[in-house]
């Protein structure tokens, strides 16, 4: 077993298990026909929360030989960012913010999410991939994070101001 094995599983189940409780309290919120300026402030932080864990394993997936805790780790930011990518639309729409204040690297928020799902993807079928670019991988999905974290600042903000 590596030497940091157990804690590495440990943030796997710990982002699982803070994407899956979240996933059925903002579910819960959206089906509320309106969703109010707080609704979107706890939304976009734990969106931004969600990937700063990702960012925790991404940083550490340096130190893993195991393929299958590769695989893991790649499988786990995968559903973080997919679910990240198909709730946001679901928020953007009533959210108090400008289209320009959803560009991310000179593109939608959701290409750059996008983006990132499509490069996980192929870490799951070629696991060893994440380490030789994590750094890349840590960086985009880090930026992605304060993107959120950012968004939900701006918009307490403005909440406070009115």
């Amino acid at each position: 077993m590596e030497k940091n094995s157990v804690y590495i599983h440990y943030l796997i189940g710990d982002l699982e298990n803070y994407v899956i409780g979240n996933r059925h309290k903002i579910g819960k919120i959206l089906n509320k026909k309106n969703l109010s300026i707080e609704d979107s402030i706890y939304i976009f932080d734990k969106f931004s929360n969600s990937l700063k864990k990702t960012t925790n394993l991404i940083k550490l997936s340096n130190e893993i030989n195991d393929k299958d805790t590769l695989r893991t780790i790649s499988i786990v930011s995968s559903e973080t960012i997919a679910w990240v990518m198909f709730t946001f639309p679901s928020v953007e729409s009533v959210i108090p913010v400008f289209l320009e204040n959803l560009i991310f690297d000179k593109r939608h928020i959701i290409d750059a999410l996008g983006e990132l799902l499509l490069e996980f993807d192929e870490f799951i079928e070629k696991p060893e991939k994440l380490r030789s670019i994590n750094i890349e991988i840590f960086n985009m999905v880090n930026e992605v994070s304060m993107f959120f974290g950012h968004l939900s600042k701006m918009i307490k903000k403005g909440a406070l101001e009115n």
